[in-house]
């Protein structure tokens, strides 16, 4: 491991971030953390806690009588796939944690099974390397040892979470933006976390090892670029005579909006890579997600709810009715599962899942519905004697079963997943002929384009719908030909009794 001619410029002690610098060079200073933690069995002086680095004459003197390199020591040379020779057990001092997947080709680090249990995240690493590299089992052993130490570091705190500190890189950043006790991360709705999640795993996996301070606007826009590329065709695309595959907007979408997300974390704690960078990505834009342009009908509403029935789900029948004469979200209709942080407390809980937000008998209080909806707070009354097909359906409910949420999965007596839901949504649309791109969420924007065009107030319509701004309403407004012929036809009328009336004054 050779020292670049930069060392002689490194104070006495040396962060890890100009040591790795100096030994690795820029390119691969990422690589010294796990390193470091390899070499420091052997010998490597440690950080001094109250200098706040390493002693850099020291470092120099042990790498000077280091006797061989690190491939005859910690087995660089080892094979792409796990040596067959080695033992469960050396496999585990080496790499502890390490398990091997999809025929030994995919290394995946696993936290201890009752250390889980008891909260630690996250339970399951995927350690990505390159098999042409001849140094990849070296780095997955040191990648496994740094996780197992900080899974032993979380376990001896009592199961506070350790956050290490910034290395300058973007996974590092992702890191502490998931772990800090402060970060908004720990805030977010279950449904909003996952998102998340997936936007994280795309970031590590495409910048991951990149510092921050190293990227400009210029690698974003490439960025996402490469990201939205779409895929090759598949054989099954092809057959059905597409030329092109679609964007993949969603995926970088979910990248840059991620990007802004802990790079403005980042600011928020000083660093200053992320301050420049957050300046950078103020003033960029990209385009984003398209408005979704389909709605349901009161037509396709009735006819999807004669198949419901006739399918033997009035469940589904009594849910899209809900969601179209309340214009409420699906998921304040039929609530969703979240995972169970209070076990103690009352409630609808089931294999370790909690359910939440919707709809219940306890909502309605003689005709009058009333509930706060999940995504704004705003509370929102409905007369449910002026909507007769919620009625109609509501009285098809026995009796006996009149308490606890309004829809139930006929299947379980439970509160539906919301993937089950969707999936019988579609079945059931298919058999009332409702195309595909219409979709179960559709519901709130035929319920607002419906009241709209039939000449309600915009500030009525927004309330009805528990919206917070008007301009939100809007957006779901679907019947914007009819209302621009309104306007037409407005103008057009306005026009003739001007030409009458200066006809008629000319005729005077």
């Amino acid at each position: 491991m050779a020292i670049s001619r930069r060392s002689d410029s490194l104070p006495m002690y040396a962060d890890d971030t100009e040591i790795a610098r100096a030994i690795l060079g820029p390119g691969r200073a990422a690589e010294w953390k796990a390193l470091a933690v390899v070499l420091e069995r052997e010998g490597l002086p440690p950080r001094d806690p109250l200098m706040g680095g390493r002693y850099w004459p020291g470092v120099q003197a042990w790498f000077a009588k280091r006797p061989a390199p690190a491939a005859s020591i910690i087995g660089l040379t080892a094979p792409v796939r796990r040596p067959a020779s080695a033992s469960d057990g050396e496999e585990a001092n080496r790499a502890p944690g390490l398990k091997w997947r999809r025929g030994h080709t995919a290394a995946y680090w696993v936290a201890r099974a009752d250390l889980v249990k008891k909260g630690f995240k996250p339970s399951t690493v995927r350690i990505h390397f390159d098999p042409a590299d001849p140094f990849h089992a070296a780095k997955i052993a040191a990648k496994c040892r740094v996780l197992q130490a900080e899974m032993l570091a979380w376990q001896r705190d009592g199961g506070a979470p350790r956050v290490g500190a910034f290395d300058g890189t973007f996974r590092s950043l992702i890191r502490i933006y998931q772990m800090e006790r402060s970060s908004p991360f720990h805030r977010l709705r279950e449904r909003s976390r996952t998102f998340y999640l997936y936007g994280f795993r795309l970031l590590d996996q495409v910048i991951g090892s990149a510092r921050v301070d190293a990227v400009n606007g210029a690698d974003i826009r490439r960025l996402y670029e490469d990201l939205r590329t779409p895929k090759p065709l598949t054989k099954k695309q092809r057959e059905q005579g597409l030329t092109t595959a679609p964007d993949r907007m969603r995926r970088a979408y979910a990248a840059i909006q991620m990007l802004r997300v802990v790079v403005n974390y980042g600011r928020t704690l000083k660093l200053d890579a992320c301050c420049v960078l957050g300046d950078v990505l103020a003033n960029m834009g990209f385009e984003g997600l398209k408005r979704r342009e389909s709605r349901i009908t009161y037509e396709q509403v009735r006819a999807f709810c004669s198949a419901a029935h006739a399918a033997g789900r009035p469940s589904m029948a009594l849910g899209i009715t809900l969601q179209f004469d309340l214009g409420m979200r699906q998921r304040d209709v039929i609530g969703e599962w979240v995972t169970d942080k209070t076990p103690a407390q009352p409630g609808i809980v089931f294999a370790g899942m909690r359910w939440a937000d919707g709809l219940t008998f306890g909502h309605i209080t003689g005709t009058v519905l009333r509930k706060k909806t999940s995504k704004t707070g705003k509370v929102v009354e409905h007369d449910l004697a002026q909507l007769p097909d919620t009625l109609a359906e509501l009285e098809r409910i026995p009796p006996l079963r009149r308490i606890g949420p309004l829809v139930l999965n006929e299947e379980t007596g439970l509160p539906y997943k919301r993937r089950v839901y969707a999936k019988w949504f579609r079945i059931i649309a298919r058999a009332a002929g409702i195309p595909d791109e219409v979709w179960s969420m559709d519901a709130r924007a035929g319920a607002v384009t419906e009241a709209l065009d039939a000449g309600a107030q915009p500030l009525d319509v927004m309330n009805a719908a528990g919206h917070t701004q008007l301009s939100t309403t809007q957006g779901y407004d679907r019947g914007m030909l009819k209302k621009t012929s309104r306007v037409a036809q407005l103008r057009v009328a306005s026009r003739k009794r001007t030409i009458d009336k200066q006809e008629g004054g000319d005729t005077a």
